[in-house]
C-alpha cells in the first residue's frame, strides 16, 4: 500500500475528488475487505455499471484506485484503493496552490451539502427516537477557547473516522448506504446516499512534522488497534473496552502489548501523547 500523501497537481486528482460519486465508491473499497469488480460495485452501491465504470476510470487516472486483471479463478478486473488514506499536500505559500485548494474546498462543500441534505427525511415524518442537531453560530475565541475547542473537534473527527473503520468491511444484506449527514448538523436521511472518504489538504511543514513527531499512531496501528488505543485513552478499563467493542477481554490485552510495542510506551497514561485520529 503505497503512502497516503499526494502531489496537488498529479494529473486527473482534482476532478477525482471533486467527483462525489468517485468518492463514494473510493470509500466502499477501502471499507471492502477484498478488491472488487465493478458488477460487485453495482451490487454495493445501487449505481448502474456505467456510472461506476466512469468513477473507477477517473480513480484509476487519478492513481486513487489499482487494477488487477483478470486472472486464474478471477474471471474479471478488479479494484483495490491504491492507499488508505487521501491526503494532499501543498505548499501554502503558493498563491496559485492556495486558490486551487479554496474552489475545490467550496465547489465540495457546496455540493456536498446540496447532494447529502437533499436526501435527509423532512422533520415531520421521523420517529420519536430520531435525532436531529443543527448548530450555527458566529463565537467570540480567546486563545485559551481555540485551543480547547480544536481539541473537541479532533475527538469529534478521530471518532468519525473510528465509525468508518468499525464499518468497513461488513457483510450486509443489501447496497451499503448512509443514514446520517454530518456536517456539525446531523439528520438522518431517505435517499441511498454513499459514504465519503477523509479527505485532507495538509503543508508540507505538516507531513514534516508527521514523519519525526511521535505523535502520530495511526500509521501504524490496524483499525482495531486504533479502536483499542482510543478507547483507554478515553479511561476505559480493558473489561469496558471488550464490551464496548464486542472482543474478548484477553483479545484487548493482546491488542495492549502490540499498541504498546509499536508506540514505544509501558502503559495506557502515555497513549495522551498519541494522535490516533
Amino acid at each position: 500500500m503505497k503512502s497516503s500523501a499526494i502531489e496537488l497537481h498529479r494529473p486527473g486528482l482534482l476532478d477525482a475528488i471533486k467527483d462525489i460519486e468517485a468518492m463514494g465508491l473510493w470509500e466502499c473499497l477501502r471499507g471492502s475487505r477484498k478488491p472488487m469488480n465493478a458488477a460487485e460495485l453495482v451490487r454495493q452501491t445501487s449505481r448502474d455499471l456505467s456510472t461506476v465504470h466512469a468513477a473507477l476510470d477517473r480513480l484509476a487516472r487519478a492513481g486513487l484506485v489499482t487494477m488487477k486483471k483478470a486472472r486464474g479463478r478471477r474471471r474479471t478486473a478488479a479494484y483495490e484503493v491504491a492507499m488508505r488514506e487521501i491526503s494532499i499536500v501543498i505548499d501554502a505559500s503558493d498563491p496559485l496552490q492556495r486558490r486551487i485548494v479554496n474552489e475545490v474546498a467550496s465547489y465540495i462543500n457546496r455540493e456536498m451539502s446540496e447532494s447529502l441534505f437533499k436526501a435527509r427525511r423532512p422533520i415531520g415524518t421521523t420517529g420519536p427516537n430520531t435525532w436531529n442537531f443543527h448548530h450555527c453560530s458566529p463565537l467570540t475565541l480567546d486563545a485559551e477557547d481555540l485551543t480547547e475547542l480544536k481539541r473537541r473537534i479532533a475527538r469529534v473527527e478521530e471518532f468519525v473516522r473510528l465509525l468508518g473503520d468499525k464499518h468497513a468491511g461488513k457483510r450486509v444484506a443489501g447496497p451499503v448506504r448512509c443514514n446520517h449527514g454530518l456536517v456539525i448538523r446531523i439528520e438522518p436521511l431517505v435517499e441511498h446516499v454513499l459514504p465519503q472518504p477523509h479527505v485532507e489538504f495538509v503543508s508540507t511543514t505538516t507531513v514534516r512534522e508527521r514523519g519525526t513527531i511521535r505523535g502520530v499512531a495511526h500509521q501504524s496501528l490496524t483499525a482495531r488497534e486504533r479502536q483499542v488505543a482510543q478507547a483507554l485513552r478515553d479511561g476505559n478499563s480493558r473489561a469496558q473496552v471488550a464490551q464496548r467493542l464486542g472482543i474478548a477481554e484477553h483479545t484487548v490485552g493482546t491488542l495492549c502489548k502490540r499498541i504498546y510495542r509499536k508506540l514505544g510506551i509501558r502503559r495506557a497514561a502515555q497513549l495522551h501523547s498519541f494522535d490516533l485520529a
